[in-house]
């Protein structure tokens, strides 16, 4: 839903909500709101005709259509009421808003506020207030209402549930096999939209203020939420964190069956998690040292050709227990390529190597849910089976993702007006993330370089002007793995945004018993932590960033197919944000060169 601005005629008249190719018309009784959420509440200190808003009670926010939710014709319910403090959670007003344009759109949003002066808040810049809204994202297919962590931080947090209870996309299809767009919707964008919205709107009546500041924090699902907002909100936040975002959700999620139907085709059944672990770990003992430093982590795994036949049973060297069939160690060297099409061109990204089979099923017995209803939104079609699905047959599924659903969920718009409105957005990847594919995150991040670059040329420097990505090596899906993991990546992005101040290294810890017993810096892609030669490496005061992960042969072999042609399309060196003649160059030459450590300027790091 698309909040449209116009002049108005009469009072009643001032705004409209327009839908597709229907209108709903405001009631004056609605306009209060819907005027916070569209555009910015002057500031006290510049309306010098009008005494500043006075702040109301929250029982008030529920009950009096002047606060713009009683009687709002797209709020089908609200009720507001002060919740008691609870151990470590603060007393704050607690607004539950039913909002739907329609009888089959019903999106549940909690807005969390600290009580305000009105109610006895005490300490912040009104009431228990800091001035900020921080909007939090869900995970999977599944919102989140949990708002306690920001208030208790001071912040408006707010949440909503995607208009659905739970975390099954399955009524994203019909039973008569036509999309559910309404479910698909305002699970992709018209929830996080109406929760921002919203939630700007509440807290500049409940404060009598408008937010200083207004956020995003979300990881998986949430970090793609946040994406799509920059995308589509682009004035609406001043700062983004989006970890872990699980853009191109319909290529990705695709991609996530890959592994099952390279197992069934080559071995007849899943390739148990102790051979496939054992196979990553032998990866990682082979490619551990290539950065200078023997840690358990590979730094880029881009870079590793540990092949899993390696691991054969008899053959030298292999381990002594969960060695591999040459059926079994095939599978597992698929699963790291990745989908090809018949032309052998990269159709997605694999899973890199190193990256354990822990925590979410991927690759095992069941499969991963959200792949197998991925594969039923494809073919818009609940009882289609993936298990009738060959590799050779893989490209022709993606294909129909992409042609069928894809714009609707994949969220890879450019970044320009949140980018002009001088938003800031934060993210950071694992480098072994089990679920999302960072290779996926770079291949965006690589795109948007060209795309704000000079003549399509990749311009890291002038995207990290507003936009940065951090890599963290050995790092699972939101946290986890043999990695340090990063730390304070909020507080960064608030100092960045109210400061100024980029963040040019991250710091990455890791805890055993209590203890911090390894850090390091995080790097702003494409560079990375390098040792100084000297001193624990342990320590991040003994590494610096540097580099340049940009590496022709890394670049030039993870292009991919074009988008839409996944069956016998071309290679698509501008939806991969790569240079063409630089990788045609490259073939030729089959080697690497000096150029190989510049960046696409030619710019030494």
């Amino acid at each position: 839903m698309k909040l449209i601005y116009r002049r108005p005629a009469t009072i009643a008249d001032v705004l409209v909500f327009s839908q597709s190719a229907k209108t709903i018309r405001l009631s004056a009784g609605m306009v209060l709101l819907a005027v916070a959420a569209v555009a910015p509440a002057p500031s006290v200190a510049t309306d010098r005709h009008r005494p500043p808003p006075t702040p109301v009670s929250c029982a008030e926010l529920a009950t009096d259509p002047a606060n713009g939710l009683a009687g709002n014709s797209v709020v089908k319910s609200v009720n507001s009421q002060i919740i008691a403090p609870a151990g470590a959670n603060l007393a704050y007003c607690q607004v539950n808003i039913l909002f739907g344009t329609n009888p089959n759109q019903n999106i549940n949003i909690r807005v969390g506020l600290p009580l305000n002066a009105r109610d006895g808040g005490t300490g912040g810049v009104q009431g228990a207030w800091n001035g900020r809204t921080q909007g939090i994202g869900g995970g999977g297919c599944a919102g989140s209402l949990a708002v306690n962590a920001p208030v208790n931080a001071g912040y408006v947090g707010s949440g909503n549930d995607l208009g659905h209870v739970g975390g099954n996309c399955e009524p994203g299809v019909n039973a008569n096999g036509t999309y559910n767009l309404q479910f698909i919707n305002d699970f992709i964008r018209n929830g996080i939209k109406e929760q921002v919205l919203f939630s700007k709107a509440v807290a500049a009546r409940y404060y009598g203020q408008k937010p200083a500041y207004n956020y995003w924090n979300g990881c998986s699902t949430g970090g793609r939420q946040g994406y799509l907002l920059a995308q589509e909100l682009p004035r609406e936040l001043d700062g983004i964190l989006a970890n872990a975002p699980a853009i191109y959700w319909t290529r990705f999620q695709t991609a996530q069956m890959w592994g099952q139907i390279a197992m069934k085709d080559l071995v007849g059944a899943v390739v148990s998690s102790a051979k496939i672990d054992q196979a990553n770990a032998s990866a990682v003992a082979a490619c551990d040292a290539a950065d200078g430093v023997t840690d358990g982590v590979i730094d880029d795994p881009r870079t590793c050709k540990f092949s899993a036949t390696a691991n054969i049973c008899g053959v030298p060297g292999a381990p002594a227990t969960n060695c591999l069939t040459p059926q079994e160690a095939a599978a597992i060297d698929k699963i790291w390529d990745g989908p090809r099409n018949a032309d052998g061109n990269k159709i997605w990204f694999g899973l890199d190597r190193g990256t354990p089979q822990d925590g979410f099923g991927l690759n095992g017995t069941p499969p991963f849910a959200l792949g197998v209803t991925q594969f039923h939104w494809n073919e818009h079609d609940l009882l289609f089976d993936w298990r009738n699905v060959s590799a050779a047959g893989y490209a022709q599924v993606a294909q129909d993702g992409s042609r069928n659903i894809a714009d609707v969920t994949d969220t890879f718009r450019h970044l320009d007006s949140f980018k002009h409105n001088g938003g800031k957005l934060l993210t950071f990847v694992g480098g072994n993330d089990q679920l999302i594919y960072p290779r996926g995150v770079i291949n965006y991040y690589r795109v948007e370089a060209s795309h704000h670059g000079r003549h399509g040329k990749a311009d890291f420097d002038r995207l990290q002007d507003f936009y940065r990505l951090f890599r963290a090596p050995g790092v699972g899906h939101c946290g986890g793995g043999s990695g340090p993991q990063p730390q304070n990546l909020f507080g960064a992005l608030v100092n960045w945004v109210e400061n100024g101040v980029a963040p040019e290294t991250i710091l990455a810890t890791k805890v055993t018993g209590g203890v911090v017993t390894r850090s390091r810096p995080l790097c702003p892609y494409p560079q990375t932590a390098i040792y100084n030669g000297s001193g624990s490496t342990d320590d991040a005061t003994n590494f610096h960033c540097g580099g340049n992960l940009e590496k022709r042969r890394v670049v030039c072999a993870d292009v991919l197919v074009k988008y839409k042609h996944e069956v016998d399309g071309r290679l698509d060196f501008e939806g991969s944000g790569v240079d063409r003649d630089a990788c045609v160059r490259h073939h030729d030459h089959d080697r690497d060169d000096d150029d190989d450590d510049r960046d696409d300027h030619g710019h030494g790091r």
